[in-house]
């Protein structure tokens, strides 16, 4: 602790206007000192109302000694929206008419040249949020699309599609539910109301990322590597009336799973345009915009096809959250989403595929959930497949809700989101370990199958 000095008549000299002291006055008893060239937005206002209301009034207004402020007519705005009657005030008495003028502009104008190291401001904000604190940190003055970017601004080092083949033998079966941390994740029928019911536990979600099957068949279409089997549902066996009802179907559960003004983004093959608009117009969504994912290389022969759709839905009731915003935040984004494929070339691009046919890359779907959502938004994803929107929410601070009928992908959903966040899932019901569990199922040992996590910025608290 610092010890307190008492000041000698030769230090106040060397220091003109000291010594201070702390009086209390009405905060409408003030009055700038002559033009005020600072201009102060309502929002501005509103942040230094709720950090006075959380930190308390802990920095005095500066006036002369005619009670004309030098410094805080800021403060005393915020303070008198907020009802306050007294406010702190030091005074400086030694100042000629000049020197006030200059030191009110000195104030305002020396504190904007200063700049931030992005990499410790980075830093600072990982560790507020790691407290889990009760309140809003957009009260530092940051907004959370400029918090959300120092903190993935390093994200071309994040190590989140390295991925593992799913498990040789499969250990979820149907109706499992598995707690990943913060995470849920059901092994169940999309289109079912009981299955939703039991995998959002009586919450909404902000947003739906969603890769429903095209009705197409795995073989010959997506890969014709043989490396995987069909889907079990919607892979080409189905008439194009089936799969409309199929996707009708799916989308209910979106629509009933959001909160008013909630997002889908549904991601489908050029093929199904007409299926999905129907759908979206039985459940009364609005077609919000349609998105291309521009990937490379491209697949087919006649026009190879470098291109995916993804239709962004939206239910009524409420403003969507728009965290874009025409680039005020930095996030300068339009429909068109240009990222590599994993279906492509090359070792590592093989490895992805060992995992899912049709993965979508980790950047893509953070980059949207960064759009229209904020940290500890619940997200949902009931085509899980290779887990791509758990691993999302894991890197962004959000929380999901993932599905699949398929227990291969579950597997591989649970493995890929204990590898990369160095946690273990288990099982809600029993309260059993993933390994626990697969011993007990498929009389394989307990190996280790969680790996240390990637180095990178931490965002919420290991479970």
């Amino acid at each position: 602790m610092t010890e307190d000095v008492s000041l000698r008549s030769e230090q106040i000299d060397l220091l003109p206007g000291l010594p201070l002291n702390v009086r209390y006055v009405a905060p409408s008893s003030l009055a700038a000192l002559g033009r005020k060239a600072r201009i102060h937005s309502k929002d501005q206002l509103r942040l230094i109302g709720e950090s006075i209301q959380l930190f308390g009034f802990s920095v005095p207004v500066v006036v002369d000694e005619n009670d004309k402020v030098l410094a805080g007519n800021a403060r005393i705005e915020a303070a008198i929206q907020l009802g306050m009657t007294i406010v702190p005030v030091v005074t400086l008495s030694h100042l000629s008419a000049g020197q006030k003028r200059a030191f009110v502009l000195a104030e305002n104008k020396l504190a904007d040249l200063a700049g931030y190291d992005r990499k410790i401001l980075a830093l600072e904000f990982a560790d507020l949020i790691e407290l889990d604190l009760t309140f809003d940190l957009d009260v530092t003055g940051f907004s959370a699309p400029e918090i959300d970017a120092l903190m993935f601004e390093d994200s071309a080092a994040d190590h989140g599609d390295d991925v593992s083949p799913p498990p040789a033998r499969v250990t979820s079966q149907i109706g499992d539910l598995w707690l990943l941390g913060s995470h849920r994740l059901l092994c169940g029928d999309a289109t079912s109301p009981e299955a939703l019911k039991v995998l959002m536990g009586g919450q909404k979600a902000r947003v739906v990322f969603s890769d429903p099957p095209y009705n197409c068949k795995v073989q010959g279409h997506v890969t014709g590597s043989g490396h995987h089997g069909e889907f079990v549902s919607a892979s080409g066996e189905m008439s194009d009336e089936e799969f409309t009802e199929f996707l009708t179907g799916t989308l209910a559960r979106f629509h009933d799973a959001l909160v008013p003004g909630g997002l889908a983004y549904v991601c489908m093959d050029f093929r199904n345009l007409r299926n999905v608009l129907d759908a979206a117009d039985a459940n009364a969504f609005e077609l919000l915009n349609l998105i291309v994912w521009s990937k490379r290389p491209g697949m087919g022969s006649f026009y190879r096809s470098a291109h995916e759709l993804i239709f962004l839905l939206a239910k009524s009731g409420a403003a969507h959250c728009n965290r874009v915003q025409l680039g005020k935040h930095g996030r300068n984004r339009s429909n068109v989403w240009d990222y590599p494929g994993v279906n492509g070339f090359g070792a590592e691009k093989q490895r992805d595929r060992e995992m899912h046919p049709t993965v979508k890359p980790l950047a893509l779907v953070s980059d949207a959930l960064l759009d229209c959502t904020a940290r500890g938004d619940l997200v949902l994803d009931l085509f899980s497949g290779s887990g791509t929107t758990i691993i999302a929410a894991e890197k962004t601070g959000r929380l999901a809700a993932a599905m699949d009928l398929d227990p291969r992908y579950v597997d591989t959903s649970l493995v890929r989101w204990q590898d990369y966040s160095g946690k273990e899932a288990r099982l809600a019901s029993t309260g059993q370990t993933w390994r626990e569990v697969r011993a007990e199922r498929t009389g394989i040992g307990e190996t280790p199958v969680v790996s240390s996590p990637p180095a990178r910025v931490r965002t919420r608290r290991a479970a």
